[in-house]
């Protein structure tokens, strides 16, 4: 009989819980349904890694203490003292208790076998990406470690995200598509500096916050560089919203590293350059901006922000200025057309790689096209199938 993966989680989540109590709540979306559940501690019992015990010393335990006092008066034994007395004083006279007709209803246990307690600590891993929040599946985790069994890994749930993210610095090191959660190497950075931050490893844990953070930003980096007018609005207004591109969870990284290890602005720049630099090359220039914000931000320093802010418009306006386009009436299909007039149905209907950025404090919506996406769009017939006028 094959254990599988969703078996193992319902052994962690169950063992010692009690029976017609079975953790149907669980984070994993698989397990949130009591007759999925029972099949798999059926198949656990069945393969010894789990069994059902109801003996007075697994139990009683499990009773309430005013179950307890009621087992102790009616067979006229003295009930003061705490739960595990009460306990220990119920199992010293069980044999007059069952003498006195005395009904104890002791609970079934889901009591893991010595081969299950086992299972449990070498698969403890498989929790860690069964919570909703996980980019990985429990059982791509546990193939991967399938694979290497003869290997002597100390830290599972590190070799996975490291596993994962050395194939997809590989072969997608910078995601096209944001919203691909599965093979986009940004969430297995932001997981992995979490998972760190878990553990309190935080020299580790700012590596890959510093990580995910660079590639949050590289878009918007390259937008800079190919089209600088998508940072203004109609009216000319800049907008440098993407300043506060923080991974969740990275201030109080910060925070720790601020005001207890007493870094300064250069030594956390230097750290970040250097973090960034195993997988990519980062901008010096703009990267000085940002690790500058996010001191600012942890520092709690509004004026700080205030000033930081004011600075880099300052410098992206007269670097980058506004250049106003003028809008066509109508479209024609010209080389020197610089509108497209069509609709977001239209796009998605022809596969166009469509980019949107919302604003956590406004909630305001920028929705933005890359570079190699343009030049698909305008290179090609598909210029035709997308004009709807």
């Amino acid at each position: 009989m094959e254990i599988k993966p969703i078996d193992i989680l319902v052994l962690h989540t169950n063992a010692n819980r009690l029976q017609d109590k079975e953790d149907i709540y669980a984070a994993h979306f698989k397990l949130n349904n009591r007759k999925r559940i029972l099949k798999s501690i059926d198949k656990l019992v069945q393969a010894k890694l789990l069994k059902l015990e109801n003996s007075l010393e697994v139990s009683l335990p499990r009773l309430t203490k005013p179950d307890l006092e009621s087992i102790l008066t009616k067979a006229k034994i003295k009930k003061t003292g705490t739960k595990p007395v009460l306990v220990e004083r119920i199992i010293e006279n069980i044999d007059y208790i069952n003498s006195q007709n005395i009904d104890i209803d002791l609970p079934t246990v889901y009591m893991p076998t010595t081969e299950g307690l086992e299972l449990i600590k070498e698969t403890k891993y498989i929790v860690h990406f069964s919570r909703g929040a996980s980019v990985l599946s429990i059982e791509r985790s546990y193939n991967i470690i399938k694979e290497c069994e003869s290997r002597n890994i100390k830290d599972k749930i590190e070799y996975i995200y490291l596993y994962e993210i050395e194939r997809l610095h590989k072969t997608k090191p910078i995601p096209k598509v944001y919203h691909d959660t599965s093979n986009n190497i940004y969430f297995y950075f932001s997981g992995l500096a979490a998972y760190y931050k878990e553990i309190e490893e935080y020299d580790k844990s700012i590596k890959y916050y510093h990580l995910a953070q660079y590639l949050y930003t590289y878009d918007t980096i390259e937008r800079l560089e190919n089209n600088p007018n998508s940072f203004y609005n109609y009216e000319g207004e800049l907008n440098l919203h993407f300043l506060d591109a923080m991974p969740f969870g990275m201030d109080e990284v910060y925070e720790k590293l601020l005001y207890i290890d007493e870094l300064s602005n250069d030594e956390l720049f230097n750290l970040y350059i250097e973090d960034v630099s195993e997988y990519y090359t980062p901008k010096e220039d703009f990267s000085r901006v940002f690790i500058n914000h996010n001191i600012a931000k942890a520092k709690k320093n509004d004026e700080e922000i205030d000033k930081i802010v004011s600075g880099f418009k300052k410098w992206f306006v007269t670097n980058y200025p506004y250049n106003e386009i003028k809008v066509q009436n109508s479209y024609e299909h010209k080389e020197t057309d610089t509108v497209l007039t069509t609709n977001l149905k239209t796009l998605l209907e022809n596969d166009v790689d469509i980019k949107v950025e919302i604003v956590k404090e406004s909630g305001e919506v920028y929705i933005y096209i890359d570079q190699d996406e343009r030049e698909r769009i305008f290179e090609s017939e598909l210029v035709d199938k997308l004009n709807t006028n």
